[in-house]
């Protein structure tokens, strides 16, 4: 067996953790991966994928806080709006708050960012449980998922394709 490791853009990796073939010439395949939590519905679409992935009601709102500001989930692909699932055109316009000033898209990322951590602990104060809490940083989470198959195909396919979320 062999290990193999790969980490692309934003943070996001992909490691095999097991392979084997069976006397058949059937391959299994297990992978430890780390993405954008808002783009772990893309996976769940797969159903011959066996897997196991953290959840946000498991984890301490402060650890959560904690792991949204050490490695915080940001678009790739910053895509211009447009019809269709798929933004061709990268946008760089500025982000206006609500008096006109002027923001990079990363900066008022950021701020978003910056935003629902001081919403989430406001809720956490209060006594509310992670799992209403941790819901307000999801989208700048990483997330871990652990996923074996024996048929990938499709799966590379449907997400290697221009049309896939750029994440991905």
């Amino acid at each position: 067996m062999y290990k193999v490791e790969k980490v692309g853009k934003g943070g996001i990796s992909a490691k095999i953790v097991a392979d084997s073939i069976n006397s058949d010439g059937n391959r299994i395949t297990t992978y430890e991966l780390e993405y954008h939590r808002y783009i772990h519905g893309e996976v769940m679409t797969h159903r011959l994928f066996s897997r196991n992935a953290m959840s946000s009601r498991a984890i301490p709102i402060s650890k959560m806080i904690d792991q949204v500001e050490s490695s915080s989930a940001v678009p790739i692909h910053w895509g211009a709006k447009q019809a269709g699932m798929q933004a061709s055109t990268e946008c760089d316009n500025t982000v206006l708050d609500n008096c006109g000033e002027p923001f990079s898209r990363e900066d008022w990322w950021k701020f978003a960012m910056e935003e629902a951590i001081v919403n989430a602990e406001a809720f956490d104060e209060a006594g509310y449980h992670k799992q209403i809490v941790n819901r307000l940083i999801e989208p700048f989470q990483m997330m871990k998922i652990v996923l074996t198959a024996t048929e990938f195909e499709n799966f590379f396919w449907l997400r290697c394709d221009k049309d896939a979320q750029p994440e991905i």
